[in-house]
């Protein structure tokens, strides 16, 4: 492998979930939408950039295709609206910025860096998140959902009979595999200078309850970013995640001195045991440029390319997943 001080990894994914239901042509469209975001965040550390550009620009990219569950191509809410949720997190001073249920954004990760940035506090939400960007003079992209996502709203909708009410807390255990295309989007990176950064957006889970925040923009769940040891971002259903501390499980096994692929795969097995597989994946990049993508649900998009590398690796099936370790990654 290249030495430290050369060699910049960046990694993507699209989202886990239960993808048996992606047609030929969508599969298309959504590995053509992996590898542009992949490129757009590749630019900045290519031209000596910093990991911190290169994972806003993947994200902003991924929101702008309305091809993830982002942006406008992000799953409804009970009524019909979008309300996403977004982090950044620097991994040189462990800054973080978040935001959640945030009502109609188009690139809600601009938002999280502004909050990152200028802010005081760690994440805002709803309506407050709005009005902090107001302040600032940030003018935000609207994000209308897509006549796509409006169609599946209509459809899931009326498969439960047309209520729009809530559902109980003892539907949780339906939840985990719910997105046939991947939820979320995010991105870890490392630059040539060694620096840390993550960063995640998505549109949450189809249906939930207005107001309803997930993992991605909870430090230690659905993200964590810290310099010399791992910077890593989960996708799949949030409550799970949560539950796990998913992220901060995995920061934990890096720091401990576990290998980053066994210290990935040993955290989401920790998840799967406790509440059973099909639940959520990760993305992840150490200090050294390594990098792992664990996933126990069918699919989770997912690219990578670093320095030195033949070209980019754009991934969504299983049985790929191994493709990616003769690039010299650990």
């Amino acid at each position: 492998m290249q030495s430290t001080e050369t060699t910049w990894t960046i990694v993507i994914h699209g989202g886990a979930g239960a993808m048996q239901l992606m047609s030929s042509a969508r599969e298309r469209s959504y590995r053509r939408a992996l590898a542009a975001a992949l490129r757009a965040g590749a630019a900045p550390l290519a031209g000596g950039g910093e990991a911190l550009a290169a994972v806003i620009a993947a994200v902003r990219s991924m929101e702008d295709s309305a091809v993830f569950n982002a942006g406008p191509g992000s799953c409804l809410d009970r009524r019909g609206e979008i309300e996403a949720d977004a982090a950044v997190m620097l991994g040189s001073d462990l800054s973080i910025g978040a935001v959640g249920a945030v009502p109609g954004v188009g690139n809600a990760v601009e938002l999280a860096e502004a909050v990152r940035r200028h802010s005081p506090h760690c994440m805002l939400s709803g309506s407050g998140a709005l009005a902090f960007a107001r302040e600032l003079g940030l003018e935000l992209a609207p994000a209308p959902p897509s006549p796509e996502r409006l169609k599946q709203y209509r459809r899931r909708l009326a498969a439960e009979g047309g209520d729009a009410q809530p559902p109980g807390a003892d539907s949780l255990t339906r939840l985990g595999g719910t997105h046939e295309t991947g939820d979320t989007v995010g991105a870890v990176a490392r630059d040539r200078a060694g620096r840390l950064a993550v960063a995640t957006s998505t549109g949450g889970l189809w249906l939930k309850q207005p107001g309803r925040v997930g993992d991605s923009p909870i430090p230690g769940a659905g993200f964590w970013a810290e310099d010399g040891l791992v910077a890593c971002t989960a996708t799949g259903t949030g409550e799970f995640i949560m539950r796990a501390a998913l992220c901060h499980a995995l920061r934990e096994r890096v720091a401990a001195g576990e290998p980053l692929r066994k210290a990935a795969a040993g955290a989401l097995r920790r998840l799967s045991e406790r509440f059973g597989p099909g639940k959520a994946g990760l993305i992840a990049v150490d200090a050294a440029g390594n990098l792992a993508w664990p996933f126990d649900t069918e699919g989770m998009g997912r690219a990578a390319l670093w320095s030195g590398a033949e070209g980019p690796v754009v991934e969504v099936w299983p049985v790929d997943r191994e493709r990616l370790l003769g690039g010299g990654r650990e």
